[in-house]
């Protein structure tokens, strides 16, 4: 049989060796703890640059996006629709504001357009509406017909302001003669006299042939279709002299009596 070997010796390290290692390993501890401080002080700088990032990337899509919706010919103003036109010439209106036709939406001049449709007499007043990306949509409120001024030129139909509508030789509608002073708009009564018919309810109005007011406070109307007389008075209070005058037609009716009186709506007349 052989010898028994010997097992291999471990080296021994000397103590030089030895510090060299401690010290290396102490110096890369010391630096992976450095940095682990430096990225733990310096988390907000880099959440600040990135959230600063964040903030210009979404302002340059943006300013992309406004760019693109202004002055792109993908919103480009191709038509032009005007409702609620009766008296007014839709057809005015649309050739006046063509000069807007293919400029992007958001660049028409909403200013010009309200030039064109002031211009138009019978406008009482309109709402401009956008329907991206290509349509307009202009809204007309017209002005209502409230009464006639008669004059020896014929028939000039107004509204309750005493705008002029249309002008005719007979009376189309059978709407009130305003009888007022110089048969003017600007006649003192003209206003009292509107004032009273807007008061009237829709059932008593619509029997009105005439309203003479030559003053403020001396209203009268007459009724169809027998004439008979209204004496309304002054325009105070004419919610409630419309109702005592609806309550009186329905105990005296039309052809009962001659004259209603209401100017003291609490002590109404008869005769």
């Amino acid at each position: 049989m052989g010898a028994p070997r010997k097992a291999p010796r471990t080296p021994k390290i000397s103590p030089a060796a030895e510090a060299r290692r401690e010290l290396r390993a102490a110096v890369s501890a010391r630096k992976a703890g450095e940095r682990n401080e430096i990225r733990r002080f310096t988390a907000h700088v880099r959440r600040r640059r990135q959230a600063a990032l964040g903030a210009v990337v979404s302002l340059v899509a943006l300013v992309m996006f406004v760019a693109i919706g202004t002055f792109s010919p993908l919103m480009s103003l191709q038509s032009v629709t005007v409702l609620g036109t009766e008296r007014v010439d839709s057809a005015v209106i649309s050739s006046g504001v063509a000069n807007q036709l293919g400029k992007p939406l958001p660049l028409v001049d909403v200013e010009a357009i309200g030039q064109v449709i002031a211009r138009q007499p019978l406008v009482k007043s309109f709402a401009i509406e956008a329907k991206p990306p290509h349509d307009l949509v202009i809204h007309i409120t017209e002005r209502s017909p409230a009464g006639y001024l008669k004059s020896s030129a014929g028939f000039t139909l107004v509204d309750a302001a005493g705008v002029t509508i249309e002008q005719t030789a007979d009376r189309v509608f059978a709407l009130p003669i305003i009888d007022v002073t110089g048969a003017s708009p600007t006649a003192g009564g003209f206003p009292a006299a509107m004032a009273v018919l807007l008061a009237l309810p829709a059932e008593v109005r619509s029997q009105v042939d005439r309203v003479a007011a030559s003053t403020t406070d001396d209203v009268t109307l007459f009724l169809n279709p027998t004439g008979s007389r209204v004496i309304w008075g002054a325009p105070q209070q004419s919610a409630l002299k419309a109702r005592v005058l609806a309550s009186l037609l329905v105990n005296f009716p039309l052809g009962s009596v001659a004259q209603y009186d209401v100017s003291a709506p609490n002590s109404p007349v008869v005769s």
